[in-house]
């Protein structure tokens, strides 16, 4: 295979276009030059951006499954009990950060993947996904004492939101008038 095939993407893939958010077809749709490099841009920034929020979610859920372990074996090492509805609670905040995890994970490698595509998808995952973790977070802070600490995630997911709609919001002009 020739350096040539390395670059372009397999034909009938999403982004197979000769250029970012291009098209070969007369009469298609497609972004700008500008706006494609803008696209790839954005749609790269957005991806590593829920890349490092996945990361800070597996590390919230380390900390809190330790947390829950420590303090579990401490009260039976003290002869109490753990009632079963504070339990399923803990584990159920525990279990919803590992699946926002692995949802952070996920669509942060399919917006890398799709960079060079025009494909809402990704990016309307990604919005989705932030929406759901603002709520979560804004939840978590009523609930926490130590609230200012969500304040990163709280800021990195609402410039999710606010890369995608610029992604979104860019306007396809005919393959014939670029």
């Amino acid at each position: 295979m020739s350096h040539d095939q390395y670059q372009q993407p397999a034909a009938g893939w999403p982004g197979s276009a000769s250029a970012p958010g291009q098209t070969d077809v007369p009469g298609v749709p497609a972004l700008s030059p500008a706006d494609a490099v803008r696209s790839t841009r954005w749609r790269l920034t957005l991806g590593i951006s829920t890349l490092v929020l996945a990361c800070f979610s597996a590390y919230y859920s380390y900390t809190n499954t330790s947390a829950l372990v420590r303090a579990t074996g401490a009260i039976e090492a003290a002869g109490g009990h753990v009632p079963p509805s504070a339990m399923a609670l803990a584990v159920a905040i525990v279990a919803i950060f590992c699946v926002l995890t692995a949802a952070y994970a996920g669509i942060g490698v399919w917006n890398i993947i799709a960079r060079h595509s025009t494909a809402k998808a990704p990016l309307i995952a990604a919005v989705v996904l932030s929406s759901i973790a603002i709520v979560l977070i804004v939840l978590n802070m009523t609930r926490s004492s130590v609230a200012p600490t969500h304040l990163g995630a709280l800021a990195l997911n609402a410039l999710i939101i606010a890369r995608a709609a610029i992604v979104l919001r860019m306007k396809k002009v005919p393959a014939g008038h670029l």
